[in-house]
């Protein structure tokens, strides 16, 4: 029997997350989007959300992330799809795509001196500079919902983290021509870690 490229669901992680939420021009907002599926904002822009994550040993895979997602309403749900997603782990790429429709691609983390720069085939994504921060001795439940267009209709996932949560993080800087230049020059509406993260995901 020949053994999966990747774990089966739910996938168990172990690691540090930290994410930022933006406010974009609605026209800029990058997709596609499930059909029906509203962004969610006010006015003429809309949010955008931002997710890095280190998936350390102890968990079904250890890799490192980036997803970008759009927060949505679909009906009376309300989650996000997932627009553009990197990972170091070819395992973790399969499996998104397979199991979620999630639109990874392979990425290139490099760390030094408390920035990680991260690269792909067609040059630079991100910047990231750590920031240490206090988190609360308390630990945060996180439920959330991935709504994804997969050409026959919309996947729907379900998962779910807890841990410690903090304000703040990591410093985020975007080239104004790379994938992610509508970011560029920006500065996020909120930031938060989730430090000693434990995630399920595909529930």
């Amino acid at each position: 029997m020949t053994q999966a490229p990747y774990p089966s669901p739910p996938w168990r992680l172990r690691g540090t997350v930290q994410a930022a939420l933006w406010r974009v021009p609605r026209d800029a907002l990058p997709g596609p989007l499930p059909d029906g599926a509203r962004p969610l904002g006010w006015g003429r822009t809309a949010l955008l959300a931002t997710v890095r994550a280190d998936w350390q040993a102890g968990g079904d895979l250890a890799y490192g992330e980036l997803v970008v997602g759009v927060p949505v309403r679909l009906g009376r749900r309300i989650g996000v799809t997932i627009t553009a997603a990197w990972v170091d782990s070819p395992a973790s790429l399969a499996g998104g795509r397979a199991l979620w429709a999630i639109p990874k691609r392979l990425g290139r983390f490099e760390t030094a001196d408390g920035r990680t720069i991260l690269t792909d085939a067609q040059g630079l994504v991100a910047i990231f500079t750590d920031r240490p921060g206090r988190t609360l001795p308390l630990r945060l439940p996180v439920p959330l919902r991935v709504l994804q267009p997969d050409g026959n209709g919309i996947r729907i996932t379900r998962a779910a983290a807890t841990g410690r949560p903090g304000p703040g993080g990591a410093g985020w800087d975007f080239p104004p021509t790379g994938s992610l230049a509508v970011l560029a020059g920006k500065r996020p509406v909120l930031t938060l870690t989730l430090a000693n993260a434990e995630a399920r995901f595909g529930l």
